[in-house]
């Protein structure tokens, strides 16, 4: 922990400086986002945590160069609202609650002192922690807690607010090394919690932002200010880009080793060496990601343990010089809106996240008012679920968020509008479809969501696609593009060929009271492929009723439902 090696109490920090550094947060995240999406465990297509998190903070730094005012409160109000309607997936709304609690450090200020920024922090910290309501421990929230941890510890020794991210960061990686033995999932694949990566990666991104403004800053305090400055804040005597903080470890390396070596004594071979160090077995090689003073070196210790691959070195000095000349890219989800019959105010309106041009219509003619587009792989904004809600004319909404990682996206939805907004539990297409058929626009709201819920869990849903990487499965190793069958959500069967995959997923799904299995067949699938699928389906239960119907959905062949 070294600080800025100044007392840097009387520091003011104006909206100017705070912009740069949620932009610069921003632009540091985005380079780091493909590492952390490479940490998903669960071997399948699924919503990438690193791309949802850079573009929840895309929303942020968007915002902040929008802003033409000089409040410091103003500006910290206005990026937190737009990471809120920008958030997507779970990490996405954890990490826009820490900008909400960096906002409500930071209310009525015009300028803001480093003690009033490190107070901001600290209520960031807690925000995030509070926006799990179950918590699960090897996930970002353990994160959130380390960090929380040593960013308290160093404000009451009375550290700066260099000193206090830092030591944030130094909780949260400690926290962070734990994960990787809390949660089965991760201690197989060898890797540490993504959504806890993105938070430790986020805090950095702070650390250098706030590192660049306080040059800045002290700049236009003088020569003599400037001089007092340590190392880690040099080039005083120059423009802004001189006053750019020295990075310890400014060049980002990575590569692929392919060999037996193992990675736990890689790993501690490269610690000394840089900081960022993430080692992710995949596919039979080692992905290395270090942030180093000496990339040569890296590269000689890694090829001891196998053939180097893939090798790549970014000064990340030359790509910060530009940062805060550029404005992030913000995507967005297309939402697909297509309202039936007028409702009235009185009626319960009713909203479904779904992916497919034939799920689409399926969700419209058991009575949904609005679709709005998204899935695995494409979780939609808080923003879009929000506009969707108040795009309906009665006064009560339902959600179906239809995905575990929309479900937190939804329930923001309930604090921003003065609707009456519920969220049903639906996990996946299937219940969600279910869930529907037990709807009633003219039933009272409670009602509804004690029928609804009740109709979710009747059914049994299923899921056939592939294999993004090698994995295991009851022992043995599935290879990467395998067909996988998945049974409410768990790994369940696998096989090299489609069909007779999916026949063996719907096989272990039916049980002795379940008379009816629906197929949905993706838009990779053909008819005639789909029609073979339910007379083996058929030809195996004869008792079995199987609807077959087109979903047209990507990334998942076929979407089932037993019940």
């Amino acid at each position: 922990m070294t600080g800025t090696g100044i007392n840097n109490s009387e520091l003011a920090i104006s909206a100017a400086d705070f912009k740069k550094m949620i932009v610069g947060a921003s632009f540091f995240f985005d380079r780091e986002k493909e590492t952390i999406n490479e940490l998903n465990v669960f071997p399948v297509p699924d919503g990438d945590t690193g791309t949802n998190m850079s573009m929840t903070l895309a929303a942020a730094a968007e915002a902040a160069l929008a802003y033409r005012g000089d409040l410091i409160g103003e500006l910290s109000l206005k990026t937190a609202s737009s990471a809120l309607m920008g958030a997507r997936g779970n990490s996405g709304v954890i990490l826009s609650q820490l900008l909400r609690g960096i906002a409500r450090g930071l209310q009525d200020r015009k300028v803001a002192s480093t003690a009033d920024l490190s107070r901001a922090f600290q209520y960031g910290i807690v925000y995030a922690y509070k926006a799990v309501s179950k918590p699960v421990e090897g996930t970002i929230l353990t994160v959130a807690r380390g960090t929380a941890r040593g960013a308290r510890s160093a404000a009451r020794s009375g550290a700066d607010l260099i000193q206090i991210i830092e030591t944030a960061i130094e909780g949260g990686r400690e926290a962070l090394a734990r994960t990787t033995a809390m949660l089965p999932a991760l201690q197989q694949a060898g890797v540490v919690d993504a959504g806890g990566l993105g938070l430790v990666v986020f805090l950095e991104g702070c650390l250098f932002a706030v590192q660049h403004a306080l040059g800045e800053i002290l700049a236009r305090k003088g020569a003599a200010t400037v001089a007092a400055r340590d190392e880690r804040v040099p080039g005083a005597k120059g423009g802004p880009a001189d006053n750019l903080p020295a990075l310890a470890h400014p060049y980002c390396t990575e590569l692929i080793i392919k060999g037996s070596s193992p990675a736990a004594a890689l790993e501690r071979e490269l610690e000394p060496l840089g900081d960022s160090l993430l080692l992710v077995r995949q596919d039979g090689i080692i992905k290395v990601h270090l942030h180093t003073a000496d990339p040569g070196a890296v590269l000689s210790l890694c090829s001891a343990h196998g053939s180097l691959h893939d090798i790549k070195i970014d000064n990340m000095t030359d790509q910060h010089r530009h940062i805060f000349n550029l404005q992030p890219p913000v995507e967005t989800v297309v939402a697909l809106s297509d309202p039936r019959k007028p409702r009235s105010k009185e009626d319960t309106g009713i909203i479904a996240v779904s992916f497919g041009e034939g799920l689409k219509e399926l969700f419209l003619n058991l009575g949904a008012d609005e679709i709005v587009y998204g899935g695995q792989t494409m979780n939609p904004r808080v923003e879009d679920l929000f506009n969707a809600v108040q795009q309906i004319p009665t006064e009560r909404v339902i959600i179906l968020p239809n995905n575990k990682n929309i479900q937190m996206v939804a329930r923001q939805v309930q604090k921003l509008s003065a609707k009456e907004v519920a969220v049903i539990g639906s996990r996946s297409i299937a219940q969600g479809l279910s869930a529907l058929v037990a709807f009633n626009p003219q039933a009272a709201l409670a009602l509804n969501i004690s029928s609804m819920e009740a109709s979710l869990k009747q059914v049994k849903s299923g899921e056939a696609t592939y294999a993004t990487r090698e994995t295991v499965l009851e022992g043995k190793k599935v290879a990467k593009g395998s067909f996988l069958g998945l049974y409410d959500g768990d790994l369940c069967c696998s096989g090299e060929k489609l069909t007779p995959t999916t026949l063996e997923l719907i096989c272990r799904m039916l049980g002795e009271d379940d008379e009816l299995v629906t197929i949905l067949y993706g838009k990779e699938i053909t008819r005639s492929e789909a029609e073979a699928l339910a007379r083996a389906v058929e030809a195996a239960h004869p008792g079995v009723e199987v609807e077959l119907k087109y979903g047209g959905q990507p990334i998942y062949y076929y979407i089932l439902a037993v019940e």
